[in-house]
This record gives C-alpha cells, structure tokens and sequence, in this order.
C-alpha cells in the first residue's frame, strides 16, 4: 500500500493532503483488509440487488469501507467473517469504497461513482453498514465499528423486519440480553441531575450493564493520557438508559435516563453525546480509538464546530499539523500492537 492510500485511512477524512516529505510524520496504525469471498458479485445496480433479495427473502446489506482503515479491518475479521453462518443466508453482502471510482446505480438508470454514493448516503465513518429494503432505500444503518454482539443484534433486527415495528434500542430490550458488564468508575465522571444548568461543554455516556463493548472502552481509550487531557474541558457524566431516576435534561424538561435516551434515539450502547451551549454538537455509537475520540472532544470544547461543518474535517487538519510538526499519527486500536505494512 502506497503512502497516499494509506493517509487516506483517517476514517474517511475529506480534506486532501500531499506526500509527506522525509521531514514530517507519517500515519501508522492502518490495517489492509479485503471483503469475504462470499459476498455478492455484484453488477453495483443497487435496485437490482435489493429486488434480487428481497425475492430471496433476503436483505441487501452495503458495506461501505476504505483501503488501510483499522476499523473496517476489525470489523471484518471480528464481526463479519466469523458469522458468516448468520449472514450469509438472510442478506446480499456487497462491498462498496468510499474513495471508490466503480460506476454504481440506485435506481436502475442514474449512474455515480462508488465515492458519490457514499456522499448521497451520507457515510462519513468507514466502515459504514446500510441495510436496503426492496427498493434499494436504507432502512438501517451502522455508522462505525460494532463488535459480535452489537452487528448480531443488529442482522436479527432487519432479518426479522422489527425495524418496521420499532427502534433497534427496543427491539434490543426485548432480546432480554443477559448483563455481561459492571459499570466501572472513572475518576473524571460527575453526577448531575440537571443538565440544563451545565455550563461547560457535556459529554454523556450512555451505558447499561448489557454492554458488550464497554469494558474494552473504560480498560484502554478512557482512560488514556491524551483522552484524560481532553476531559477535562467537559462535564462528563455516565447515564444508564435502564434508570428511572428523575433527571432534567439539557432543555429543562423533566425526564428520566431512559426516556431521554428515546429522545435522544440512542440506538447502542454505550454511545457519546457532546453537548455545547445546550445543543448536542456530536455523537458516537461506535468505537473510535484515542486519536479520532480526542480530536472529537478538542472539536467540541474549542468550538470548532462554529466554523468547521464537521469533525472528521476538523481531525484532518489537527492529523496535518501533526504531521507537519513530524509527529506520527497512529490510528492503531487502543492497547493492541499492529504490524504495519513496509511503506507505512
């Protein structure tokens, strides 16, 4: 993999960069990946796939990915290859590029590029998983890196066709998951009962004691030296969607945990909300490793949201000038050595 490819793996970064030059940092940290051999082969007539499926009684399941991009390499190997046996049988699986240049169509007429798309579809995190119905129209998304337990809730939710009834966050209740996680402390979290009074950015936790995916979050990415910095610029609260205690949210209205999660459309846990000045400015549902989650923070409690439309913009040019100053870039997961390709 080429210097340029593998830049490109800030998760989907818009901003174009040059080469750097011998003086400056480089990215380490990216992964290469390739898609499984039984997805489809697909014609990319993206309407064709969906009728084609649906006739199955399958879904059409696109997962948008990025060459070099950690995520989507985790994913695959964790998530995707080893349920083949849960997906394979009730979903089309086709793999699309977010930099792609593949001609694909939705409508069986109207041609674009795999890059487009991904603009129309609004991804902006690779890997991102969108579910179509029938008529090729999105019916659920997965914006990130969930692991076994989460991407499994989320195929039984479309294979069973509950997203016409419900949210995934209900259909996950009903699934009576067994708690698998004790909600860990951590030394910068704060109780607050009314957030319309937090004057300082907020960042809200949600999580609950199904939480498969938290003890890796609170062992490695919380509490890191860099994301501790960036804490301490918020009030950082911890809220469990199951509580029926009374809180007051960000809008003065009374509510409990759980109705604000509705409210709010939390879909997993645990999911980040930002709030600045009262408006949410960010979320997350997925797992971000210490270099993107510190940008998103220092994106909100500097206010760079006043004037850069989007985080993932805002860390290019944090990860630029970083580069600049000869400093690497490491997109690696938290805690985990990965072996990087000879030209990274």
């Amino acid at each position: 993999m080429n210097r340029l490819a593998l830049f490109f793996t800030l998760i989907f970064l818009l901003t174009p960069f040059s080469l750097a030059s011998a003086e400056t940092g480089k990215i380490v940290g990216g992964q290469s990946h390739r898609s499984p051999d039984w997805f489809k082969e697909s014609f990319l007539d993206l309407k064709e796939d969906a009728s084609e499926a649906a006739a199955e009684g399958k879904h059409a399941m696109v997962f948008f990915d990025l060459a070099g991009c950690p995520y989507c390499a985790r994913m695959m190997a964790e998530s995707v290859e080893p349920q083949r046996a849960l997906i394979e049988p009730f979903f089309d699986s086709i793999q699309l590029d977010v930099k792609g240049s593949r001609e694909v169509s939705i409508d069986g007429e109207n041609q674009m590029e795999e890059r487009a798309l991904a603009k129309k579809f609004r991804v902006r995190f690779t890997p991102t998983v969108i579910f179509l119905d029938e008529n090729a129209k999105p019916i659920f998304r997965i914006n990130g890196f969930w692991n076994p337990d989460q991407f499994r809730t989320a195929l039984s939710y479309v294979k069973t066709k509950s997203y016409k009834k419900m949210k995934i966050a209900a259909f996950a209740k009903l699934q009576k998951a067994k708690p698998v996680y004790s909600l860990r402390q951590h030394k910068q979290l704060t109780t607050v009962t009314d957030f319309s009074k937090v004057k300082t950015p907020l960042l809200v936790l949600f999580e609950d004691e199904t939480c498969s995916a938290c003890p890796e979050l609170h062992d490695t990415v919380l509490n890191r030296p860099v994301i501790v910095n960036e804490l301490k610029a918020f009030t950082f609260v911890r809220l469990n969607p199951n509580s029926k205690d009374v809180i007051t949210d960000t809008d003065g209205n009374k509510t409990t945990p759980g109705e604000w999660a509705e409210k709010l459309a939390i879909t997993t846990s645990p999911t980040f909300i930002a709030f600045d000045e009262g408006k949410e400015i960010q979320r997350v549902g997925a797992a971000l490793y210490s270099h993107h989650f510190s940008h998103l923070l220092s994106y909100v409690s500097g206010k760079h949201y006043k004037t850069i439309d989007n985080w993932i913009k805002y860390s290019g040019q944090r990860s630029k000038e970083m580069m600049d100053a000869g400093k690497n870039v490491d997109l690696s997961r938290d805690g985990v050595k990965v072996k990087n390709s000879p030209d990274s």
